[in-house]
């Protein structure tokens, strides 16, 4: 059953973990898994998400960047862009709670 609009971020990066890792690899690293769970949820509602990456590179179009990270995941490899990296980020982020206050890759 899909998450409400008002579902909280970590109700989205429990449920969608693979669609918040790619977010985090179109973003080259600069979402965190709780950053890329909020633009999901923002994507899903329809809502402007005013985070610098969006704001400088989608105009705050939540939706944009979700349809551009999916249509991108078949080249989320690589430097800055790897999927397993950033999924193995998003389990840990779910499984011990652990988020990187930075960036992803760091």
């Amino acid at each position: 059953m899909p998450l409400s609009n008002d579902a909280s971020a970590d109700q989205y990066l429990r449920r969608y973990p693979r669609a918040v890792s790619h977010i985090i690899c179109e973003s080259l690293g600069y979402a965190t898994p709780q950053l890329a769970a909020m633009i999901l949820r923002d994507a899903k509602a329809g809502r402007e998400n005013w985070c610098e990456w969006l704001d400088a590179c989608y105009r705050r179009d939540a939706r944009r960047a979700l349809r551009d990270a999916i249509r991108h995941r078949h080249n989320h490899c690589g430097y800055m862009a790897d999927f397993r990296q950033a999924y193995a980020i998003v389990r840990r982020a779910i499984d011990d709670g652990q988020h990187p206050l930075f960036a992803s890759w760091f």
